[in-house]
């Protein structure tokens, strides 16, 4: 067995401070990690595909997160890395779905080749390796969705509360 971790934050942006005002969503982005210390994580923002890490985080002003600890399979971890692999090796390929959100938000899903908003990513390749049953198409999934859900998996090993250290 080993163990992953789906980290969520309140990131600073436009999209984010509708969200957290609108909607009172607490987190409004998500990222996975392939180890428990949450030194690389991946997801998507307007750039597309990205790999973050915690100063990148605080550098950009992020004050609040969590992250959720599971335990996976060996094989479901292989195929998770693997997938992850595909996106860095073409990372270039793939773009933010901005319009994925939209409908994401009105509970249409809504899915299109190499686009990705953060969490629609983070639960697809977390269904499609058989790391994590869900209970929604990964097409409608926001940050908050992760949390409500995560709380009460058969795998979670461990919530780790503002993982991001403070600054000297």
């Amino acid at each position: 067995m080993k163990t992953i971790s789906i980290v969520l934050t309140n990131y600073p942006s436009h999209l984010s401070s509708f969200m957290e005002t609108v909607y009172g969503y607490e987190y409004t982005h998500a990222s996975i990690c392939l180890d428990a210390m949450n030194e690389k994580m991946y997801s998507f923002n307007y750039k597309g595909f990205c790999m973050e890490t915690v100063s990148k985080y605080k550098r950009h002003g992020v004050e609040k997160s969590i992250s959720f600890q599971l335990q996976v399979t060996d094989a479901a971890f292989e195929r998770l890395q693997s997938k992850i692999e595909q996106f860095v090796e073409n990372r270039e390929e793939f773009c933010y779905s901005s319009i994925g959100v939209v409908f994401c938000f009105v509970r249409i899903p809504f899915k299109r080749k190499k686009h990705y908003f953060c969490s629609q990513f983070v639960a697809e390749i977390l269904a499609e390796s058989g790391a994590l049953k869900l209970k929604r198409r990964p097409s409608l999934y926001l940050p908050n969705h992760f949390y409500r859900e995560l709380k009460e998996a058969a795998e979670l090993q461990e919530i780790q509360y503002d993982i991001l250290p403070e600054a000297v």
